[in-house]
């Protein structure tokens, strides 16, 4: 049986507390809830080692950023839109870039 990943919503308005409610029923997640009003992301990270974060992107926590996806590069940032159907994602994934061109590539998505 494969290791459940660690699913951590961060955040208390009623839209995270629904998407955590159905993401719980996913067979393969390990969901949590966090109040960002009452532990920071350092905390909640230390505690739970979140391979994905979902937070509110209308409202997101300050603590997140783009420090914590570099000493992190294999946790997920997803920022949901409770307004729309929009979702960003960021990872801490890193790729070597040596000369324009491998440059190009990467941002062409080759």
């Amino acid at each position: 049986m494969s290791e459940k990943k660690c699913v951590l919503v961060y955040g208390k308005c009623l839209n995270l507390s629904g998407v955590a409610a159905c993401l719980k029923l996913e067979a393969g997640l390990d969901v949590h809830l966090a109040d960002t009003h009452q532990c920071s992301a350092r905390e909640v990270l230390d505690a739970f080692n979140p391979k994905t974060i979902i937070y509110d992107l209308t409202d997101p926590p300050t603590d997140l950023d783009l420090a914590l996806l570099a000493d992190r590069p294999d946790t997920q940032l997803i920022g949901v839109d409770p307004s729309s159907d929009d979702v960003l994602v960021l990872t801490g994934k890193r790729s070597r870039v040596v000369t324009v061109n491998e440059l190009a590539s990467l941002v062409a998505g080759q």
